[in-house]
């Protein structure tokens, strides 16, 4: 699945995670990667649109978790795309060990929501990360010069380096998994934290969203769910009240 959500930001899924495309220039910089199995999925949808893996430059990782560094490595070798990623998670990126969640994923296992999210991403290779042999690391605040010209905002708690990217111009925040609007383990919808079971310190997300909803952002494009056109600030407000799951 693919669609344009913005003006020059299209959305692909293959199924339980999003990753976009932003053209700007007739360039082309992807945010997440998906899994390695969407690596067809993209292929096909730049065909669609007349485009070819010769205009992809960059691809900017959100975070370190295998359905959203997907097929970078690929991306790297075959469009010989810079990858990027926040400092903090580059070694999980390259295939260290993470650490350990604020919960374990046991709980979870009661719900249908968890084993759909986790079949679908085993079985497009999702269940571990390909390493990233060669990464460009941004830090909190810096404008990554890649086209589309993202601002890397830090926003902690699902992991370590976990950031979101900010399209000043266009008033968009791509927020990967600091902000969801539908929960992978347990299926509650609307703006919310990613579950106990998959952040690292889950009470480090809860105070991210306080950056989040200071952001200049009237769209919030996440990793799993749909788009939010209610503004950065109310999207804060809806998760913290939320809370935890």
């Amino acid at each position: 699945m693919h669609a344009e959500v913005a003006p020059g930001v299209r959305r692909l899924s293959g199924g339980v995670c999003n990753f976009y495309l932003l053209e700007d220039g007739g360039r082309i910089t992807l945010v997440d990667a998906g899994t390695p199995g969407d690596w067809d999925l993209l292929v096909r949808t730049l065909g669609e649109l007349g485009r070819s893996l010769d205009d992809l430059d960059a691809v900017v990782l959100t975070h370190a978790h295998s359905d959203h560094t997907g097929f970078a490595e690929k991306a790297r070798t075959d469009a010989k795309a810079a990858v990027w990623i926040h400092g903090a998670d580059e070694q999980r990126a390259k295939g260290a060990k993470p650490a350990k969640n604020s919960a374990g994923l046991g709980k979870y296992l009661v719900r249908i929501e968890a084993y759909r999210t986790l079949i679908s991403l085993s079985r497009r290779g999702g269940a571990k990360i390909v390493p990233i042999a060669e990464l460009l690391t941004f830090d909190d605040g810096e404008t990554i010069d890649v086209p589309g010209r993202p601002r890397a905002v830090h926003a902690p708690g699902h992991t370590e380096g976990a950031s979101v990217a900010l399209l000043e111009d266009r008033r968009i925040v791509l927020t990967g998994d600091a902000v969801a609007l539908h929960n992978p383990l347990t299926g509650r919808k609307g703006p919310q934290i990613m579950p106990s079971g998959l952040n690292v310190d889950t009470a480090q997300a809860l105070a991210s969203l306080d950056v989040i909803g200071a952001l200049p952002a009237d769209l919030l494009l996440p990793g799993h769910g749909d788009p939010w056109t209610a503004g950065a600030a109310e999207a804060a407000r809806a998760a913290k009240a939320a809370g935890p799951s």
